[in-house]
């Protein structure tokens, strides 16, 4: 029987370039979503307090007439 010598050979492991790609384009997507939940939940608050501004000063044109005075400091 013939003996065959052992040897260790390292071989540096390296992911694929496809790999790679696909890692970023799933952070993409989730930074995109993430922003896209933060401007629909800013967008909301603004609806929010339009809404709550008319309501408390008794109509759209009563609002703008607040807003006028408190730009202008009537």
């Amino acid at each position: 029987m013939e003996e065959k010598a052992i040897t260790k050979v390292k071989i540096k492991s390296t992911p694929a370039v496809h790999q790679i790609e696909q890692t970023d384009s799933e952070l993409y997507k989730v930074g995109t979503s993430v922003t896209a939940v933060f401007a629909l939940g800013a967008g909301a608050w603004g609806i929010i307090c339009l809404s709550s501004s008319i309501f408390n000063s008794g109509g759209p044109i009563e609002m703008l007439k607040n807003l006028y005075q408190a730009i202008v400091g009537i």
